[in-house]
């Protein structure tokens, strides 16, 4: 394959080395066994009918514009973001963290994500930090996921969300995934919104050992007990060497899709800032504005060929439609997609760096084997 941002090559290394270590860290993880997972194949059902056991989705409110997306044909889960309690939080022991969550239980869990750990804390700077409610700001109903970005901090620098597609009633995974053979079809259909703040969007993050490849939004990725967010079964949606344009990639960076090409937004070799992307034709992240991120991903062809199709709309107009995709869904990285994490994680961010504390937000989520309404365009 032949890479057109020659930066890539170092940046591949620096997120082999950096992204690995984000999930399942042995210092932070249970080991779990692998085999109960797959006990309970009854529990698969088609993306039509099936019971959505989520406490997130069923506590959003009857009649509001979420609750009808949500109710659409197709929709496997949605996540409201507004209940504390839908958060079950995983920290490092003997840490602050420890008096931070004290009395609370800490859910542990490994690759196979038995039990319902979701909401991972880390450790900066001797504070607790991690993603929490935020009940006065949302894009709809009582409150969106925020997650914090502090001096000084390190790659995974507020902690993270992390979830399977479908959860059973004893809260474990009910074997939900999206790919070929599986019950509900080869489709993914993903949307959710984002807000970041100026601190945030303004500050030129600095990193150790190089230049920096830009930090993530979100990340798709294969079903449990083998998916990795780290693996040659993930689509990761970007801010690309900080350029300040939303961007995906897979398999940890050496499938790359371009920046916005079927936009004509496309990777300029003279290009020394950000700002050499302009909008139009770039679409960039605007501060302190509900951004709408819509995706479509289509498994196609034989494992790990580059014919799968992924294309994402920002604010309902397309700016990535990438045709030669490589998903490996032979079984190493998982079956299909399966799971999601959210996090502005930023590979080999430099610790020593003072900046303003930045902040960003996440709400209204849905994970279709069906199109979802947009705010400005349908999809095609």
């Amino acid at each position: 394959m032949r890479i057109k941002d020659p930066r890539l090559v170092l940046g591949l290394l620096m997120i082999t080395v950096g992204v690995s270590v984000l999930i399942f860290a042995a210092s932070a993880y249970d080991t779990l066994g692998r085999r109960s997972y797959f006990s309970d194949q009854s529990s698969i059902t088609s993306a039509d009918t099936a019971v959505n056991t989520n406490a997130d989705a069923a506590a959003i409110p009857a009649g509001t514009a979420l609750a009808e997306r949500c109710a659409q044909p197709g929709v496997v889960n949605c996540f409201s973001f507004d209940n504390t309690a839908n958060l079950y939080y995983n920290w490092p022991t003997g840490t602050a963290c420890d008096n931070a969550f004290k009395g609370q239980t800490n859910y542990k869990f490994g690759k196979n994500r038995q039990g319902r750990g979701n909401t991972v804390a880390v450790v900066q700077n001797g504070r607790c930090v991690f993603p929490e409610i935020d009940n006065t700001t949302s894009h709809s109903g009582a409150g969106s996921l925020k997650i914090i970005v502090p001096s000084n901090s390190y790659a995974d620098s507020g902690g993270h969300f992390t979830e399977v597609f479908k959860r059973n009633r004893a809260g474990n995974p009910d074997g939900t995934y999206i790919g070929p053979g599986s019950p509900l079809g080869n489709v993914l259909y993903f949307q959710f919104y984002q807000k970041f703040d100026d601190n945030f969007l303004s500050t030129d993050f600095r990193c150790s050992g190089g230049e920096c490849g830009g930090w993530k939004q979100a990340i798709w990725y294969g079903n449990p007990p083998n998916g990795s967010s780290a693996s040659s079964l993930e689509v990761t949606m970007n801010n690309g060497w900080q350029r300040g344009v939303p961007q995906m990639y897979g398999q940890i960076g050496t499938d790359y899709y371009g920046i916005q090409d079927v936009r004509g937004c496309t990777y300029k070799r003279n290009a020394r800032t950000g700002s050499d992307y302009t909008e139009p034709p770039c679409i960039r992240y605007t501060a302190n504005h509900w951004m709408e991120f819509t995706g479509r991903i289509e498994v196609l062809g034989a494992n790990n060929e580059p014919s799968s199709h992924v294309q994402l709309w920002i604010d309902g107009e397309l700016a990535i439609d990438y045709r030669q995709a490589k998903v490996d869904w032979s079984g190493t990285s998982g079956e299909g997609f399966g799971q999601f994490l959210l996090s502005p994680y930023h590979t080999n961010k430099d610790g020593s760096q003072a900046h303003p504390a930045g902040h960003v937000w996440y709400d209204d989520l849905i994970i279709s084997t069906r199109p979802i309404p947009m705010v400005a365009a349908g999809l095609q």
